[in-house]
């Protein structure tokens, strides 16, 4: 006698990116990239004009000088909403705050299928000013860009989504679904897109922490260990003086900051060894991420940086691992009233697959 139920379990590959997996995983996922677009967009308040108008510090002759054959611009410039209005300061204003509030929906997780796609047309249209743009917020756009295939897709197939759903949607993608009253709560469904997403997440941000690795050995300073000696002492703000104050502890200073920095370029260097393996590899994962949060902070000086790579390092993070950290720290992130499904999703007949 055949066993169908075991013919049909993915297994390896298959299990990898087909298996699905609890919705909530990339409702959490969507909620905390959400906040950074958020804070990032409200930074330039008070100065939007003069960062991405065609009248701003980089104007209309500078995208026409930009754009001549014989003289390429050093960071990629694309098209951007801002530029429909033209000289018109009302019109842009709107615009400006018609992005926050449309990224703030997504946040929330209202209409993620429309303000998904809008979300990553506003967060491609802040990265068009290559003088206003940085390589962190190019990162940006990458999960601005996958969060809107995997809510465009979520529930296409299987008909899970009722067609309001569509519109305003998912129930449980909705972070302040609580107010509603738990009997209108429906728990947190089984996805395939949602695990494709995440998956495609972790493949991209992987690529970049092991390619940011390897550039590093192609800079003198990362492989004499006095990579972070120069981001502490800036050039033009370390004087004479503050140099002969720390001459007696020099040897021992560069000791320890070429052992950070060389843990640090492991870390990403090795980076897929660990970020797909639980139990304690998720302190390597997690906390590298958390220290390189703090460097980048008080050493780099890059605040939007560390928070964008701790997010990426939580993509790895299962549904049940997401939701002991939530509990740990007394946060549940938008989790789902009702606890998700805890059949496991190698055995396709003893579960009930909420969406695609």
């Amino acid at each position: 006698m055949i066993d169908r139920s075991a013919a049909t379990k993915p297994t390896g590959w298959n299990s990898f990116w087909f298996a699905p997996v609890p919705t909530s995983v990339l409702h959490r996922l969507r909620f905390l990239i959400g906040l950074v677009l958020c804070g990032w967009i409200l930074s330039f308040a008070g100065y939007q004009e003069a960062f991405f108008s065609l009248d701003g510090w980089f104007d209309r002759a500078a995208y026409v000088e930009t754009n001549r054959p014989d003289a390429p611009p050093p960071v990629p410039i694309g098209w951007s909403i801002f530029y429909l209005a033209g000289s018109n300061r009302g019109l842009f204003d709107a615009l400006y705050w018609g992005s926050l509030a449309i990224v703030g929906l997504f946040t929330l997780g209202l209409a993620t299928c429309i303000t998904g796609i809008l979300t990553w047309v506003v967060v491609v249209s802040f990265l068009a000013n290559p003088a206003s743009s940085y390589d962190a917020d190019f990162l940006l756009g990458i999960f601005a860009f996958y969060l809107m295939i995997g809510y465009a897709l979520l529930g296409f197939w299987s008909g899970h989504l009722s067609p309001l759903e569509y519109v305003l949607g998912p129930n449980d993608a909705f972070v302040l679904r609580r107010w509603l009253g738990e009997r209108r709560v429906r728990a947190a469904s089984l996805s395939y897109a949602a695990n494709v997403t995440l998956r495609l997440v972790q493949i991209h941000f992987a690529i970049i922490v092991i390619t940011s690795g390897l550039h590093k050995l192609q800079m003198a300073d990362w492989w004499a260990g006095v990579a972070l000696w120069y981001p502490l002492h800036p050039p033009l703000q370390t004087t004479a003086d503050q140099l002969m104050q720390e001459r007696g502890t020099a040897t021992v200073t560069l000791w320890f900051l070429s052992l950070i920095q060389y843990i640090a370029l492991a870390w990403q260097i090795t980076f897929p060894a660990f970020a797909w393996r639980g139990g304690r590899w998720r302190v390597v994962l997690i906390g590298g991420a958390v220290l390189g949060w703090l460097g980048c902070f008080f050493v780099l000086g890059l605040p939007l940086f560390g928070p964008i790579y701790l997010i990426g390092c939580l993509s790895y993070l299962s549904a049940d691992e997401w939701q002991r950290t939530a509990g740990r720290f007394g946060s549940r992130f938008g989790a789902s009233a009702a606890k998700p499904a805890r059949a496991t999703p190698a055995d396709p007949h003893k579960i009930k697959v909420g969406s695609k």
